[in-house]
């Protein structure tokens, strides 16, 4: 089935995989060819994706899912980003200054905990991609020339 994954910026996966997994309000969603024609909210967490018995992990954060029921999925993701792009030294700084916020946040002023709550969510799933990245075997990887991401370069 086509899956494309697209952030605000550009396309970021435009290929045909065999399933892939998402994160929704609802849990994790699997979606395989022949799937009925679906639209969910996707959450902050991990999407796999799996092509031809080798898997890929992307932190995604929120955004939507359509499944159209005739072998097309795609998602429109607020940001996207591949275990190889991911620093751990940043995720840990940046869960750190969420988690600082929220205790801050914690006596008073409800928007400002809930906006690093989610930041929070974000930085954990960029963090279990990346440590899932880096325990694997380069062998068990897809090497970036199977994944057709268009920016392998950082956040998108």
């Amino acid at each position: 089935m086509l899956f494309e994954l697209i952030t605000p910026e550009k396309v970021i996966f435009q290929q045909e995989v065999d399933q892939v997994t998402l994160p929704t309000m609802d849990g994790e969603i699997s979606i395989l060819p022949g799937h009925i024609a679906l639209v969910a909210q996707l959450v902050p967490g991990v999407a796999t994706l799996k092509m031809n018995g080798e898997m890929e992990d992307v932190a995604v954060s929120g955004g939507f899912i359509q499944v159209d029921g005739k072998d097309k999925v795609t998602v429109l993701a607020d940001t996207a980003e591949r275990g190889a792009n991911l620093n751990l030294a940043d995720i840990e700084k940046a869960k750190q200054r969420a988690e600082d916020v929220m205790k801050n946040a914690a006596r008073g002023d409800d928007e400002t905990f809930a906006h690093a709550a989610a930041e929070l969510e974000r930085e954990l799933a960029r963090y279990k991609v990346a440590m899932k990245y880096r325990k694997e075997a380069p062998q068990k990887r897809l090497s970036p020339q199977d994944v057709r991401l268009t920016d392998d370069t950082g956040p998108v």
